[in-house]
């Protein structure tokens, strides 16, 4: 059988990506990514087509190259798409992830889920799936909320933490900007001032950049304090997030910026929305032909 290169699949598209399906695991031979990280792939971008074909949409998404798959809590996000995979005991989808070829560490849970009645049964779920780290998507407070409210959610997070620290996994805080300013102080810096070091990390949503600010400055600002990064870009006259190295970013340098700041070497998670319904893949493709061949 004649063998193909990645670079040259890739560039098919969704369409080979479609067709490549029933080819052989090893067909595209070494998958070289800045660093030899392999590069995983965040669910909520193909909440849809995993909600409809969990198995399915795994072995379409091994076929581009991704290695791992940080999931979303399916009870957390039931009405976001996830509602099928609730049925699935953790186990179950534990071993139809390593069926595929790939691995979760990395998961979201919603803010409800880390509260004190519910924070051992969350616990319990990410033992069972095998996760590293418990990933807060976001805190659920009122838009106007003042510094003493977000001092009540950080003390919060940082209880949930150490249960999460003693259950042997990590706690993470996505954050989906580094504002809105509170007392004069954008709130990113206030809560990495309020969390607790030794017990929660950040995810840092690289979508960030739309907001003005440098963030790789902010990724070498706080060394030792992230686990994982939101890959995407930014095109800043169009004002939307693109596939890596069709925006504003300077990925060797943020690349390189991560891997001293302590990434985890697990810790590249592309997350792109689906552009277009026919096309569901192609950004995930885009992104990870670009990081394929960019030389750090």
């Amino acid at each position: 059988m004649k063998t193909i290169n990645r670079r040259e699949f890739l560039g098919t598209g969704a369409m080979g990506l479609l067709a490549a399906i029933n080819m052989p695991a090893d067909i595209f031979g070494t998958e070289a990514t800045p660093f030899n990280w392999p590069l995983s792939f965040q669910s909520y971008g193909l909440r849809e087509m995993i909600g409809r074909d969990f198995e399915g949409t795994l072995k379409k998404v091994r076929s581009v190259g991704y290695k791992g798959i940080e999931m979303c809590s399916p009870k957390g996000y039931e009405k976001s798409g996830f509602g099928p995979l609730i049925a699935l005991s953790p186990e179950d989808l534990r071993r139809k992830i390593e069926d595929a070829g790939m691995f979760c560490k990395s998961c979201h849970f919603q803010h409800p889920e880390l509260k004190p009645d519910k924070i051992n049964e969350t616990i319990d779920y990410a033992r069972r799936l095998g996760l590293s780290d418990v990933v807060i998507s976001a805190a659920w407070i009122k838009k106007d909320a003042t510094l003493d409210d977000w001092k009540v959610v950080a003390d919060e997070f940082n209880k949930a933490a150490s249960e999460v620290k003693k259950a042997g996994m990590q706690l993470g805080y996505h954050n989906h900007s580094i504002g809105p300013v509170v007392n004069g102080e954008q709130l990113y810096d206030i809560l990495m001032r309020l969390f607790d070091k030794e017990l929660i990390k950040t995810q840092f949503q690289l979508a960030s950049v739309s907001e003005g600010f440098d963030v790789i400055d902010y990724i070498a600002k706080y060394p030792g304090r992230y686990i994982s990064l939101h890959i995407h870009d930014w095109n800043a006259e169009q004002k939307k997030i693109v596939p890596t190295g069709k925006g504003i970013i300077d990925w060797k340098k943020l690349l390189e910026t991560a891997k001293k700041s302590g990434i985890a070497d697990y810790g590249m998670i592309v997350e792109m929305e689906t552009r277009a319904p026919g096309d569901p893949l192609q950004d995930l493709i885009e992104c990870y032909k670009y990081l394929q061949d960019l030389k750090v």
